[in-house]
């Protein structure tokens, strides 16, 4: 699973916000020529780069005549630490973090802006790595959820939700403890991070000013509530009542699509080595249109390179994320890692492969909504599966649900956040 993807169960934490420290150069070029380049860089990255990290090291050392030493740390462990080891000068200069963590991060003083090389990302990259017009990091991959669909069962990917429940009405995907339920179709809306999407496409948001206003919730609103309505009748109507169930659900989707019961599901690129495992013929595509002709607005999310704000290397930081979210350093990047880059001319170069995934996530991506930074996102995630829970169970009204909802997210938020 996609370590941003539980993190957005509510992992955050809060924390004052301090005066941010500016750095380094506006370019690789002129960091480069720089008499003050620093001559040493800590560098951690998650254990799962190491390959890529052994070959781009050596080609950062040449070209900028400074020692790298590589940590590797679990990416959200590394960041947890920072707040600790900074100070004490035991943590890294240059570490990876989630998009939805650079916000909470910035905020706390921890990070150190980043100076953007030009071309190299659209709106979307710039906005997932800002905060408080800002810019805290360097984007290195775009991830978003997906649809996977098993080939033996469907011969081409449902484009629309009118085509899923014409699958979830054929008999051969009666659940084989209750027939009148059907697993054609799963994903696992009871968490917030893929119910998004739908009540994003039927005119509901988070927060206001495209999730930059926190005092503004947008989650009861007649679009949020016609999202959520249409969610709660594949809950009530499609759906064992084990769909239901927020700690056992995604276990389920899983196993139905693994054991070839289910033609579809939504869920993230994290999952593709899990179906290749299971030896389920699958393909993949970008998610289908909502009953209401729109698209399924997911969260789009990824990870990206940051500066320690503790640092004393800020010149060489600076030039490590110039290099390495240069084009050829995130083809390189795709060809290691298999994850989608968030450079635009790299990610293109994945598209063309002819993989698969990198095409519908890259499509996807486009009309998805960079997943939300501010701090104050913390307080939505559970107040928001509990909404979901509430309608899907029938203990209130979708109307209820959502306006219980955001009574709470605004509670939390006024109680822990200083205006």
């Amino acid at each position: 699973m996609s370590t941003w993807k539980k993190l957005g169960m509510g992992v955050l934490a809060t924390g004052l916000a301090l005066t941010l420290v500016g750095c380094g150069s506006k370019s690789s070029s002129s960091s480069s020529s720089s008499s003050k380049m620093d001559k040493t860089l800590k560098v951690s990255a998650d254990p799962s780069y190491k390959s890529y990290m052994k070959k781009m090291v050596p080609k950062f050392e040449k070209k900028y005549n400074v020692k790298v030493t590589v940590s590797y740390k679990a990416m959200l462990d590394e960041d947890d630490a920072l707040k600790l080891d900074g100070p004490s000068g035991k943590g890294p200069d240059v570490l990876m973090a989630a998009y939805d963590r650079v916000g909470q991060m910035a905020s706390q003083g921890q990070l150190s802006t980043v100076k953007l090389a030009s071309g190299r990302y659209n709106a979307t990259g710039k906005k997932s790595v800002t905060y408080k017009n800002k810019v805290y990091g360097a984007p290195v991959t775009i991830e978003s959820e997906v649809l996977y669909y098993n080939k033996k069962l469907i011969k081409n990917a449902p484009t629309n939700f009118t085509q899923l429940e014409k699958l979830a009405k054929q008999s051969k995907y009666q659940y084989a403890n209750d027939k009148t339920k059907s697993v054609a179709f799963l994903t696992q809306w009871t968490n917030f991070y893929n119910s998004f999407g739908v009540i994003k496409g039927y005119g509901g948001y988070v927060f206001g000013d495209n999730n930059t206003n926190y005092k503004k919730l947008g989650l009861n609103n007649s679009g949020a509530v016609d999202g959520l309505t249409y969610m709660t009748k594949w809950f009530t109507k499609y759906w064992p009542t084990g769909m239901q169930n927020v700690t056992s659900n995604e276990n389920f989707v899983t196993s139905q699509f693994t054991s070839g019961k289910t033609a579809a599901v939504i869920d993230g690129p994290w999952m593709a080595a899990t179906y290749k495992k299971s030896k389920v013929d699958f393909g993949v595509a970008s998610l289908p249109k909502l009953t209401n002709g729109k698209n399924y607005q997911a969260f789009a999310g990824g990870k990206a390179w940051v500066i320690s704000n503790y640092s004393k290397h800020k010149t060489a930081a600076q030039a490590w994320t110039d290099f390495i979210s240069n084009t050829a350093s995130q083809k390189e990047y795709y060809k290691t890692s298999n994850e989608i880059p968030a450079n635009t001319a790299a990610r293109k170069y994945a598209v063309s492969t002819g993989d698969d995934m990198a095409k519908a996530v890259s499509k996807q991506y486009d009309v998805d909504v960079p997943l939300i930074n501010l701090p104050q996102m913390a307080e939505v995630w559970t107040p928001a599966q509990t909404m979901m829970t509430n309608a899907a169970a029938g203990k209130m009204t979708p109307k209820q649900a959502a306006d219980k909802a955001v009574k709470t997210i605004k509670t939390n938020i006024s109680e822990k956040y200083s205006n």
